[in-house]
């Protein structure tokens, strides 16, 4: 009878101690999720950046929206290549957005952002045209968000 204790004392100690390492193994591992999520965020602000470092027009139009250029003011071709620009840091905040929805981005990731080049009227314009290409609840997430201040 004694065996049989100490037996079964042995086997929950093992159970107790297998489960605190998978919840420590899981833990290892959210945050290395987290860690890659965010440095996937950060190359992708990086290629923005490089691109519009690279190219002469997107930071001429880039400059020129802050100073409150609109659609009209540019040619099909600028506005169409503007606007391509743009889609990708929609789809950049869309990706941050649905990151921190899943739970593996914090607040900071937000306030990462750079919510100023969204604001401008001309991303404003591209906004209105192409919002519906987006999911709802996103499009209603990132008014909010962009509209405060």
């Amino acid at each position: 009878m004694n065996n049989r204790i100490i037996l079964e004392g042995l086997g929950i100690v093992s159970v107790i101690g297998s489960l605190i390492f998978v919840g420590f193994e899981i833990s290892q591992n959210t945050a290395a999720v987290r860690g890659a999520t965010q440095q996937e965020i950060s190359y992708q602000v990086s290629e923005m950046y490089k691109i519009g470092a690279e190219n002469d027009k997107i930071a001429s139009i880039m400059s020129r929206s802050y100073q409150g250029m609109t659609k009209e003011e540019l040619s099909d071709t600028d506005y169409l290549q503007f606007w391509l620009f743009s889609m990708m840091g929609y789809r950049r905040v869309e990706n941050i957005y649905l990151q921190y929805k899943n739970g593996f981005l914090n607040q900071e990731a937000l306030d990462r952002i750079g919510m100023s080049f969204y604001r401008t009227p001309l991303q404003r314009q591209i906004w209105e045209e192409r919002k519906y290409d987006f999911d709802p609840e996103f499009a209603t997430f990132f008014e909010a968000l962009r509209d405060i201040n």
